[in-house]
Formats: C-alpha cells, sequence, structure tokens
C-alpha cells in the first residue's frame, strides 16, 4: 500500500457497478464471496472478473483462494457507507445471520469439528466481539472471520498439523497498536510463508488511525486485521507468542517460545511518532524472521 492508496480507491469506486460489487462482498455473511456467487446479482457477467480485479489491484478487496474478501482500508474507509444499509444488524443478536454463519463454518470443518463445537464458537465470537463493539455494522462479518480462525486453530492443536511451517501471535494491550504493526511488517517481510495472529488482552473498538497510516507509508501488506480479544486455542496453535505490554496476561502453554518486547505505545501519539516505534518493530521482527529461519524479502 502506497501513499496513492485512498485516491485510487476513490477512483475504483466511480464506476458503479465497483460499488455494488464491493457492497455485495462487504454484506455477505461468510465475509468473502466468489466471482461465480456475484454472477446474476445485476451486474454484468463479463465484467464481473475486471471490477474484482481492479478493487484487489486498489486495495479494497484480497483474493482468498476463488474467493475475495474486504480489507481492512475496505471495512474502514467505505464500510459504512456500503454496508450499513444492505445489511443492516439489529441492535439485538442477530440470530439468523449467526445461524447462517454457524451453518457455513459446519459445512466447513465437517468430519473435523461437531456442529455443537462450531455453533458455541461463533456466539462467543459474536459475544467477544459485540461486548467492545461502537460499530455494529460489520459484526457479522467480523464475526465470520474470527471464529473461523479460532476454529483453524482448534483444529491445527488438535491434530498437530498447520497449513503453514511456522505461526507467529502478536500479542498487545489493546490489539490497535503495537500488535497491528508487527503483523503488517511479519507479513511484508516474509508474505504467506508464516501464519501470523494478532490479539488484545483488552481489545480496543477499532486500530489507531495513525498505526494505519504508518503501514500505509511504509509500503508494509495491510495486517487485514481487527482487534479482538486474546483466546486460549490461538495461543495453542503459535510456535512464538510475542507480547508488547501484556505478558502476565498471556496463558503459558508448553512447547511454544515467548518473547517479551518492551515497545512504546502509539495510543494517541503523531504519525511521526509512531513511525518511529514502527522501525523499532521492524528490526525486532527481521530479528524474528532470522531467528525462525524464512528467509526475508527486501
Amino acid at each position: 500500500m502506497t501513499g496513492v492508496a485512498a485516491p485510487r480507491q476513490a477512483a475504483a469506486l466511480a464506476d458503479p457497478d465497483r460499488v455494488q460489487l464491493l457492497s455485495l462482498v462487504l454484506s455477505d455473511p461468510s465475509g468473502e464471496a466468489t466471482a461465480a456467487t456475484l454472477v446474476g446479482r445485476g451486474l454484468n457477467a463479463g465484467k464481473i472478473g475486471s471490477h474484482l480485479a481492479e478493487l484487489v489491484d486498489a486495495g479494497l478487496l484480497e483474493r482468498v483462494g476463488a474467493a475475495f474478501r474486504p480489507t481492512h482500508d475496505a471495512l474502514a474507509r467505505f464500510g459504512a457507507l456500503l454496508g450499513a444499509d444492505s445489511f443492516p444488524v439489529p441492535a439485538d443478536r442477530p440470530e439468523g445471520v449467526l445461524g447462517r454463519i454457524a451453518g457455513q463454518l459446519v459445512e466447513r470443518f465437517a468430519g473435523t469439528l461437531s456442529a455443537e463445537t462450531v455453533e458455541r464458537f461463533v456466539d462467543e465470537s459474536y459475544a467477544l466481539l459485540a461486548s467492545r463493539a461502537t460499530v455494529r455494522t460489520h459484526l457479522p462479518v467480523l464475526t465470520a472471520r474470527f471464529a473461523a480462525e479460532r476454529l483453524d486453530a482448534l483444529v491445527a492443536s488438535r491434530t498437530g498439523t498447520r497449513r503453514r511451517a511456522v505461526d507467529v501471535l502478536f500479542v498487545c494491550v489493546h490489539n490497535a497498536g503495537r500488535s497491528q504493526l508487527a503483523a503488517a511488517a511479519l507479513r511484508t517481510r516474509v508474505g504467506d510463508r508464516v501464519r501470523v495472529h494478532t490479539a488484545g488482552s483488552v481489545p480496543a473498538a477499532r486500530v489507531e488511525p495513525a498505526v494505519l497510516s504508518v503501514i500505509e507509508r511504509r509500503g508494509w501488506t495491510p495486517a487485514l486485521e481487527f482487534p479482538k480479544p486474546l483466546t486460549d486455542e490461538v495461543v495453542r496453535v503459535s510456535d512464538y507468542v510475542v507480547t508488547m505490554g501484556c505478558g502476565d496476561a498471556c496463558p503459558l502453554v508448553p512447547g511454544r517460545t515467548y518473547l517479551d518486547w518492551q515497545v512504546a505505545d502509539p495510543s494517541g501519539l503523531t504519525v511521526e511518532a509512531v513511525d518511529e516505534i514502527a522501525a523499532d518493530i521492524d528490526r525486532r521482527v527481521l530479528e524474528l524472521v532470522e531467528r525462525i529461519g524464512v528467509p526475508a524479502q527486501a
């Protein structure tokens, strides 16, 4: 992501078909959609592929296999505009929405996890996020992602299998600053060769705006994260657990490597001050990459 990201994203959304496409992805309860599922939704089928590619290039969608899901930029910058009317969330618990999310995840984890386990994780994930949410519009999307990540970790911890060679978890107090910077720096350095998680002991409602600005200015891979609470199964699946100001809050699991980084808290600081913290974190990330033994990208 570069400094021209915001104008480029606005330009991409000058086309009403792209606005509708992004809105459809944002409003999907699973948090992602394929080109095939978007056909027949009032759009020109022949142009859906090129529109999706443009939204990916603009940093508004991310490819996940054959599917597309909104980036953090899409949620933070355009989510309120695009998603509020297309997928309203009632003030009370949205039973129907959570039921659809659970149904999709039950199918995804069929033969591995029971329906009761999946449903419990969906309910708990929603409750954890809703208790801290100041804007409820995208709670279904975030719940689907959070529950899926936790269930993936649960399966990996039970079976001893991992989708990638190494899992790294960054934990700070609010999961809105230091852990987000570290995750973005590590993803930029190693791509998808390391699976990166973040969490907070007391998650904030949103990522610090200055942190997002610094990630963009440095050209780091956006973390595509949202503040979420620390849960046991994600700790158990992680090979390296890096704490930043909240070491006592992290459960100790035998066989994991624990590191505590004494890094300044960027909360409320200027972009320039946060950039200095980012430089410190980047140096530590490079040391971590060397320790893990994964070749770093320039």
